[in-house]
């Protein structure tokens, strides 16, 4: 948990190296990490091109609000390789 990592993260795990489609990475967690809608879109880039991702953890980030909510979902409708299991935003 680290409040100040903030929107900045979002974009910066959009765009790493293992945000591609031939990523190992199988859990995230940003779990009270100050995450608000920029860092929303940023992830939902990443949940369109993952095949290995089975857990993110987004939990209390209030600040990602509805839009991020709605991105993450059509993200994850175009992703029909996704293996995302578990989602948590609470």
């Amino acid at each position: 948990t680290n409040p100040q990592l903030g929107d900045g993260l979002g974009a910066a795990l959009s765009e790493a190296p293992w945000a591609n489609a031939e990523s190992k990475l199988r859990e995230l967690w940003l779990d009270g990490t100050g995450l608000g809608p920029a860092a929303g879109a940023g992830l939902a880039e990443l949940l369109r091109s993952s095949r290995s991702l089975e857990k993110l953890n987004l939990g209390r980030n209030p600040q990602l609000g509805d839009a991020a909510g709605a991105a993450l979902a059509e993200a994850l409708q175009a992703n029909a390789e996704s293996r995302l299991r578990e989602l948590h935003l609470n």
